[in-house]
């Protein structure tokens, strides 16, 4: 059994993904509130999957205001703000491995964030759901982002020019086959620079357990697909468990899901 979280809203969301894609909230984003999910859940950490579908987002006008400090008898910003933010409208099929009760997920949605932004709706609804296609049914119009099917389209640059192009000439394909859903540019993990066992302690760090670790973001393909979609809607319970975004460690990568690799 797999849990639906119906139409949330959130506010001032993240939608710069990384250096090299933006637009749309991160699926490393629902990884994360998934994960936050778990640990306030009491389960294992790590152990979240979801599957994010994305019904509206919208972009926000403008910028935010840098932060400004007193300097030679004025006011001058201390730095320059490069963002995109917007809101956004979601539902969300998660996996908590371990966890059976809908009411307690719900009561624990309330006042999380989807990257970065406030899930602002008060009343939220959690289901049970058979974990296949399913799971799809009831939902209103809208888009699952997904991995892709295609092993072409699921390579990974970390941002030389010549994956980076590899990656772009895939994103307008000359045919589009059955079932083909939009492909988008999104961020799909990192690739350590640093070796978690021998990194220096640094101050100021989230975690006293984890270490502080710096990578560089790996970007990738994601699909859009319409929960109206014979894929979606005629999932076995095995394609569907595929789906799920969830942290995989590899050596010194790790992605949202099992099925990107390093072009």
């Amino acid at each position: 059994m797999i849990f639906v979280a119906k139409n949330l809203k959130a506010n001032s969301v993240n939608l710069l993904m990384n250096d090299y894609a933006a637009g749309l909230p991160s699926p490393l984003s629902f990884i994360g509130l998934a994960d936050v999910l778990a640990r306030e859940l009491g389960l294992k950490p790590w152990s979240a999957r979801i599957i994010p579908i994305l019904h509206a987002v919208h972009v926000s006008k403008g910028r935010k205001k840098p932060e400004m400090l007193p300097k030679s008898g004025k006011f001058s910003p201390i730095e320059i703000v490069e963002g995109i933010t917007g809101s956004a409208e979601v539902s969300l099929i998660i996996d908590l491995p371990g966890f059976d009760d809908e009411t307690q997920l719900a009561e624990a949605l309330i006042g999380k964030r989807i990257a970065g932004g406030l899930i602002a709706t008060t009343n939220i609804t959690v289901r049970q759901v058979t974990a296949d296609g399913s799971a799809f049914s009831g939902l209103r119009r809208g888009y699952a982002m997904v991995r892709p099917d295609d092993h072409r389209r699921q390579g990974a640059s970390r941002g030389d020019l010549e994956s980076l192009q590899q990656i772009a000439s895939t994103l307008y394909p000359a045919e589009k086959g059955e079932g083909f859903g939009w492909i988008v540019p999104a961020s799909v993990g990192y690739r350590l620079i640093e070796d978690p066992d021998t990194v220096p302690a640094r101050q100021g760090t989230r975690s006293e357990t984890i270490p502080h670790v710096f990578a560089e973001p790996l970007v990738g393909i994601a699909e859009l697909l319409s929960v109206r979609n014979t894929r979606l809607r005629n999932a076995s319970t095995e394609y569907l468990n595929d789906l799920f975004w969830g942290w995989v460690p590899n050596d010194d990568l790790i992605t949202g899901h099992s099925a990107y690799f390093i072009l």
